[in-house]
């Protein structure tokens, strides 16, 4: 079955090759069969894929060990859900489900616009079989997971314990999906470049995809964040590491797109800007992938070294040279006939927050970057620390929070400052005032000025936000005669891409919120005997014994701790433990956590003298606000699901009109 899995993907790499090949020939000779071939191409090349991805994963749940991937990352001991996911826990496997997904949305586009987007979409097919050949070249030059090996042992290593979390189920494939949805519109671009067509039609076209791969990427960083809070037990949720930075600067450029094109939709201005944009967030996702497959980097999250890395930087300089190479031949046809009319106008909020994003992409990009540049020219071995980003992005980071909020109210073309003080007056007020509270409540604490900004900024846009449904409601309610909710459904129902829009910049609030509880965290280490308690902040903590007991494919050993409130009532028992794998020289950390939506109790069981003193040492965090950090990413599954509702209705007639052509071009 290996054999047969090698063979498809042998095959399909043939199938990717003629799809990026014979879409050039049907141009040249106007023959649309040749191109209706390559879109065929496309879809086969996904079925190809697709059964070698599905051979592995059959002997993945088999335990199928003269596969040597399936030995390396699997054992008959795992529960079935991390079998089915040790298919992207390792190097091999996650470049074949990559391929997979890709292979994926290459048939979903060849299929979706075989009618639509004529002139470009040849090359849109091209681009995107040339880069599923690149990942085909490599899993069958270098990183086969389908590679056999001669003795077949008794049992696997295992798959790492610290991916074996819910999390990880979800987590990578939502970043792969980010990443890779962003191809689409990078291969619109393309396309656009090549033809000369560099209209609004291709912005409009893959405007869903944009937003797909944004959630998928938001959802992705999200969920690793948990994983991380979850499984590493240091108590946090972001700690700037060089792979989560990897999956953070696409999806600031990403954001910055998704605002800039609003622009060119409404005024036809920043064309160049934007093609500039995919370009660079595509560029991104290679070099993201570089840094999680080279092994350069030192990252929890990274895989061992692999040959691979390389081909990747090579891959990158060839992307960026051919994107800007074509930016180049057809900047004149970018440039716009239009101008900013005013400064109070929301293409300079946009343009602002453009600016931002991108500022601090190159900062994380430095950062991430710089010690590797700096040991490969003078042989010295940097590290930068959370304390550089934090400092420089912060800021910049308050400021966007704040355009966002004035960016939603804000007119297009030029504001009035009656329109500003109609629409902000009371939101500035509310804020204020909000702050002035929080100050007089913390008057006595020494707290970073941060924390006022955060909660100003946050207030600020929440108010912005709640008036804005509750002023559009009103007027709905008196229009129909309906009452709130049916108002609120018929508001949300006729403008469905700015009301998702500001749901979804609710739940960039509430990541906000999450952030600023990092100023009030409490941590504290706790020596504690058989029977013994301390307090910290409003808990009393309990140490009673280390229980020993066994789960499928470890030993575990937990410290149980009773928990108690200020006034002595019991809240609950946790057990924070020390996790022994057979395949894992060290213990590992399991962490146990106390939730609330407003802040969350967490316990780490950091070690343990039971042949002297019989005692425990304890590490308490108490995290405030955490819960509501989480808390956006159901909010942005409902405001996307809105916004992907919405399509313009000149897209709608254009792809009918298209359609026609065709059919009478076969008819003919």
């Amino acid at each position: 079955m290996a054999d047969l899995g090698t063979i498809s993907l042998m095959a399909a790499l043939a199938v990717c090759l003629y799809g990026s090949v014979i879409p050039h020939f049907g141009v040249k000779t106007n023959n649309w069969n040749l191109i209706h071939s390559a879109q065929n191409a496309s879809i086969l090349s996904f079925f190809l894929v697709a059964t070698a991805s599905g051979i592995l994963i059959h002997a993945l749940i088999i335990s199928d060990f003269s596969i040597f991937y399936v030995w390396r990352h699997s054992s008959t001991d795992m529960p079935l859900i991390y079998k089915i996911t040790s298919f992207w826990g390792g190097l091999e496997g996650s470049l074949l489900f990559w391929t997979l997904v890709q292979s994926f949305f290459a048939m979903i586009v060849a299929f979706r616009y075989q009618y639509s987007n004529r002139e470009i979409i040849p090359y849109v097919i091209t681009t995107l079989n040339a880069i599923m050949a690149f990942l085909l070249v490599l899993l069958i030059g270098w990183s086969n997971p389908l590679d056999l090996q001669a003795i077949v042992p008794d049992e696997g290593q295992g798959l790492n314990p610290l991916l074996q979390n819910p999390a990880m189920a979800i987590h990578p494939p939502s970043l792969y999906l980010g990443f890779i949805a962003f191809s689409v519109p990078f291969a619109f671009a393309i396309g656009g470049l090549i033809r000369g067509k560099l209209d609004n039609e291709w912005v409009l076209t893959t405007r869903r995809w944009t937003l797909m791969a944004w959630y998928f990427l938001s959802a992705g960083l999200i969920l690793g964040g948990q994983w991380a809070y979850e499984e590493l037990g240091w108590g946090g949720f972001w700690a700037w590491d060089p792979v989560e930075n990897a999956a953070l600067m696409p999806w600031l450029t990403g954001t910055a797109f998704l605002h800039s094109v609003m622009i060119q939709e409404k005024r036809n201005m920043l064309r160049i800007w934007n093609v500039v944009l995919i370009i660079t967030t595509f560029g991104l996702t290679i070099i993201g992938t570089f840094l999680t497959r080279s092994g350069i980097i030192n990252s929890v999250h990274s895989f061992t070294q692999s040959e691979i890395g390389p081909a990747f930087l090579v891959y990158l300089a060839l992307v960026l040279i051919a994107g800007f190479a074509l930016l180049f031949k057809r900047i004149q046809m970018l440039e716009s006939e239009y101008k900013i009319e005013s400064v109070l106008c929301r293409e300079n909020v946009f343009l602002a927050q453009n600016i931002l994003l991108v500022g601090i992409a190159f900062t994380v990009l430095l950062g991430t970057t710089f010690p590797l540049l700096a040991e490969a020219v003078r042989g010295t071995k940097l590290s930068i620390q959370a304390p550089f980003f934090n400092t420089i992005t912060a800021p910049m980071g308050y400021a966007l929070l704040i355009l966002m909020g004035v960016g939603m109210l804000i007119s297009w073309r030029r504001s009035s400052l009656d329109n500003l003080r109609r629409n902000f007056l009371s939101p500035l007020i509310i804020a204020t005032l909000g702050t002035l509270v929080l100050f007089w409540i913390l008057f006595e604490k020494t707290m970073q000025w941060g924390v006022y900004i955060i909660f100003w900024s946050t207030i600020f846009v929440t108010s912005t936000i709640l008036f804005e449904f509750v002023k559009a409601t009103q007027i709905k309610i008196k229009q129909t005669g309906s009452n709130i909710p049916m108002g609120l459904f018929y508001v949300i129902s006729k403008n469905r891409r700015r009301y998702g829009g500001l749901i979804i910049h609710f739940g960039v609030v509430l990541m906000f919120l999450g952030f600023a509880g990092s100023f009030f965290s409490i941590e504290k280490d706790l020596t504690l005997e058989a029977g013994e308690s301390n307090k910290i902040g409003n808990y009393r903590i309990e140490f009673q014994s280390v229980n020993e007991f066994m789960s499928d494919n470890a030993r575990h050993r937990a410290a149980v701790i009773n928990v108690y409130d200020s006034e002595n009532n019991f809240l609950e028992t946790l057990k924070p433990a020390k996790s022994f794998y057979p395949t894992q020289p060290q213990p590992l950390t399991e962490v146990a956590i106390r939730r609330t939506f407003l802040e969350d109790l967490y316990l780490i069981f950091s070690s343990e003298n039971a042949e002297e003193t019989n005692s425990v040492t304890i590490k308490v965090h108490i995290n405030p606000l955490v819960g509501i950090a989480w808390a956006a990413l159901p909010i942005f599954t409902i405001g996307i699901g809105i916004c992907l509702t919405y399509r313009p209705k000149s897209l709608i007639a254009q792809e009918l009109v298209n359609r026609e052509r065709y059919m009478g071009t076969l008819e003919s």
